[in-house]
């Protein structure tokens, strides 16, 4: 729903329209109905949420519990109120290493490669990360072991240890990680354009170096685990083949001694605000495409405006049928892939992101062409069509995202963890099902300025087809890795 579609797809479908002849162009008549068009869809079904029982243990500890007894399995997933927003200052890298190690590195009651032995024996899972404002502990096993597991689980959360060799083999990735992000370009534009619509020292947009790598110990690990993971700072569901009262009975005797001392620490959210709009560029020799991206700070998932803004997104930059996809690759045969989206943020503000890639000859053609399209969404309704194309896009969409436990119960917990109403889903289905061609006008107006946009474009503009500086005044960003600083000498 929130993400831009798949280039590979868009690729893979473009090739194949290539591919096929054309046909020679009929006579003007007046078009004839076609069948298809006679046809008329249905409502969709009510999608049906599972009955959630929410209990919360003496230890503060919240559970939402969902029985599911399609398959003999029991499935896990616990979220912590920290993550990368939670980071220390000059810590700049801590909750990765953290979401790494937290596995590999062990817990007080078995070893790291014990656990992966134990997991492989019976076909079952435990895994943790970090996310911007959480951290994760998930599992899953079969009903016939799940006393082996799910202490293991409870033990990644609560008690791991993060031995030394497996924080100097999470550095090691991470040092390896650094020195590689120049091999991909989108994975450079992105990192760049972040830091440009956010930041460069936003949490939602900072970059990790040698250096920072280097300041960290399995003593940061250690700290940040006590200060936040705490019970009553933490979002347990579990799902699957069993009964709620033996569950919660057995999840409070499993968690029993995981108490929370003292006040939970506060987390302040950091400030998003408006960067200046800008224009630039990143020099990438060996690249035989220029990587385009545009945009500008965006919304919260929760913001009213959302549902027109979404459908909006979708109408100029969302799959084949979009104005930007329709103007750059199928009128004037730029780019194999070209599109936007406007991505939310659960408790900040997210993104619009519009891009596109062409030879390096067709660079300011194709950047204009996108430009222009993103101006006129602001200057006249959209149509009929679009608007029935693009709901139906987002509720054929929305069926698909609650066609499994496994979505509904991620879904109910992140609406949990932000405080976001339990039937979210069904208001926003709701809200976008009113949207009128008045509404994307007016949204488009209010939220998408073009002359705040950030332009950043990635290649080798010697080939350019036209300066860059036809836009505005360029900026050029250097994305020289920085060298770790030599280890002091030894005494003698």
């Amino acid at each position: 729903m929130m993400t831009p579609r798949s280039a590979l797809t868009a690729a893979a479908l473009a090739l194949l329209a290539l591919a096929t002849p054309a046909l020679a162009e009929p006579p003007a008549t007046a078009a004839k109905p076609r069948a298809v068009d006679r046809l008329v869809y249905p409502k969709l079904h009510e999608i049906k949420t599972p009955t959630v029982a929410r209990e919360t243990l003496p230890n503060g500890l919240r559970l939402l519990l969902v029985e599911d007894h399609d398959l003999p399995q029991v499935c896990f997933a616990a979220a912590v109120r920290g993550g990368v927003v939670a980071e220390p200052t000059g810590k700049t890298g801590l909750a990765g290493l953290f979401g790494e190690v937290q596995r590999t590195g062990g817990t007080t009651a078995m070893a790291g490669d014990a656990i992966d032995t134990l997991l492989d024996e019976l076909g079952a899972e435990v895994d943790a990360g970090v996310e911007e404002a959480y951290g994760f502990v998930g599992g899953k096993t079969l009903v016939e072991n799940l006393d082996k597991v799910l202490p293991v689980f409870a033990q990644v959360l609560t008690s791991p240890v993060f031995a030394q060799d497996k924080v100097d083999l999470g550095k090691t990735h991470m040092r390896s990680a650094i020195a590689r992000r120049n091999d991909d370009v989108m994975g450079i534009a992105s990192r760049e354009f972040q830091k440009l619509v956010y930041g460069a020292r936003s949490p939602y947009a900072r970059q990790i170096e040698h250096q920072d790598v280097e300041g960290l110990t399995r003593e940061d690990l250690a700290a940040f685990h006590k200060a936040y993971y705490r019970p009553d700072a933490t979002i347990l569901a579990v799902w699957g083949d069993f009964k709620t009262a033996g569950m919660k009975a057995k999840l409070a005797q499993t968690f029993a001694d995981w108490q929370a001392t003292g006040p939970a620490p506060a987390i302040t959210l950091p400030v998003v605000a408006p960067q200046p709009p800008s224009l630039d560029y990143i020099e990438k020799k060996d690249i035989e495409q220029t990587y385009i991206l545009a945009g500008q700070l965006g919304l919260r998932l929760d913001d009213p405006d959302y549902p027109a803004i979404h459908i909006m997104s979708d109408i100029l930059g969302g799959g084949f049928a979009s104005r930007i996809f329709q103007k750059v690759r199928t009128e004037k045969g730029l780019a194999y892939m070209a599109g936007g989206v406007m991505a939310a943020g659960w408790d900040h503000r997210g993104a619009f992101y519009f891009y596109t890639s062409t030879k390096p000859s067709t660079t300011t053609e194709a950047l204009a062409a996108m430009l222009e399209e993103i101006k006129k969404i602001r200057e006249a309704p959209v149509t009929d069509d679009e608007l029935a194309r693009a709901k139906d896009m987002y509720l054929n969409g929305y069926a698909f995202e609650n066609d499994s436990t496994l979505k509904i119960v991620g879904r109910l917990m992140l609406y949990e963890f932000y405080g976001y109403p339990t039937d979210f889903n069904v208001r926003l289905r709701d809200g976008v099902e009113r949207v009128t061609k008045d509404d994307v006008l007016r949204v488009a107006r209010k939220h998408l300025i073009p002359d705040a946009l950030t332009i950043l474009a990635v290649g080798r503009q010697e080939q350019f087809d036209k300066p860059l500086s036809t836009f505005g005044k360029v900026t050029t960003i250097d994305i020289t890795i920085p060298e770790p600083n030599p280890a002091p000498a030894a005494r003698p």
